[in-house]
């Protein structure tokens, strides 16, 4: 199986210019919701129903109380109670990033929010793999992590890097038509500080915004790797839950990770066989990705 033909990469709140992207969904409504139960979502009123996605900031009205529906939420999400009747959708997790706090409940996570599903009213997805999808708006860098930036014969002419002051801190012009990566530790950033790449072609260009994980945090990120690691599975799987853990992290700290380009690429360069249980993990990984980048509305 080729993965992941055509994939999205992600953008997020301090993007340039406003830009806000669409969610996934981050609770499911078990039970409870048989009547008198409603769920606004960016101000449009829907009836809640068997396993309706919920997503950050919808609101959720059950009579005669909102403790009779029971939720599964993911782990960066929990309900806040606004009255007896009404709940929101609100984020949950601590200041301080724990990446081990994330590994530990990867299977759990995969069922409930990753596979496919035919639930869930509001037709937020489109399925990735008919349309093409652009290469990333935004990344968080780690050190001894290459980013891919350019495929195979695209034509890229030269690529600069311009730091938040407007200033030039790095530029290459490309000979080969080969795939180009950057290298952290190679094109001159320092963490926590905004950049934009500019990948320039003959009568085109286009941009990715990049900023360099502090140490703290990467070191965290390595210890929820290093706990999939020691779990006793096959390649894939481990394959599969890495990629997961990196969309997960990402969405729980959207305003200090970004590692769905890290996810694509590892499974991008490592193509072991999978089974139809792993295949539609990875279709659900490529939902996430579309989502993951849309715009807003």
């Amino acid at each position: 199986m080729k993965l992941f033909i055509t994939f999205i990469f992600s953008c997020i709140l301090f993007l340039p210019m406003g830009t806000i992207c669409a969610q996934n969904h981050v609770g499911i409504i078990l039970s409870g919701h048989e009547k008198d139960c409603e769920v606004t979502h960016n101000g449009k009123a829907y009836q809640c129903g068997e396993r309706r996605q919920l997503y950050l900031g919808d609101l959720i009205m059950k009579k005669p109380s909102i403790k009779m529906l029971k939720i599964k939420w993911a782990p960066y999400v929990n309900g806040a109670t606004k009255s007896e009747t009404v709940m929101e959708v609100a984020s949950n997790q601590p200041e301080k990033f724990k990446g081990n706090r994330f590994s530990s409940g990867l299977k759990q996570y995969i069922d409930d929010f990753v596979k496919p599903t035919e639930y869930g009213a509001i037709p937020l997805v489109t399925r990735a793999r008919k349309t093409k999808m652009p290469w990333p708006l935004y990344a968080t860098l780690m050190q001894g992590y290459p980013i891919k930036v350019s495929g195979e014969n695209e034509g890229i002419r030269s690529i600069d890097i311009i730091d938040g002051k407007g200033q030039k801190v790095y530029e290459k012009l490309i000979k080969s038509k080969e795939a180009i990566s950057l290298i952290p530790g190679e094109i001159g950033i320092n963490p926590l500080e905004p950049y934009t790449v500019y990948i320039n072609k003959d009568n085109s260009k286009r941009k990715l915004d990049i900023m360099l994980m502090d140490g703290t945090t990467q070191e965290e990120i390595l210890n929820g790797l290093a706990d999939i690691d020691k779990e006793n599975i096959t390649k894939p799987d481990n394959l599969i839950k890495k990629a997961v853990y990196f969309q997960l992290v990402s969405d729980a700290y959207p305003t200090k990770i970004d590692l769905y380009w890290l996810s694509y690429q590892l499974l991008q360069g490592n193509t072991p066989s999978f089974t139809k249980d792993q295949e539609d993990i990875i279709r659900g990984l490529e939902q996430r990705y579309y989502n993951h980048c849309r715009k807003k509305e």
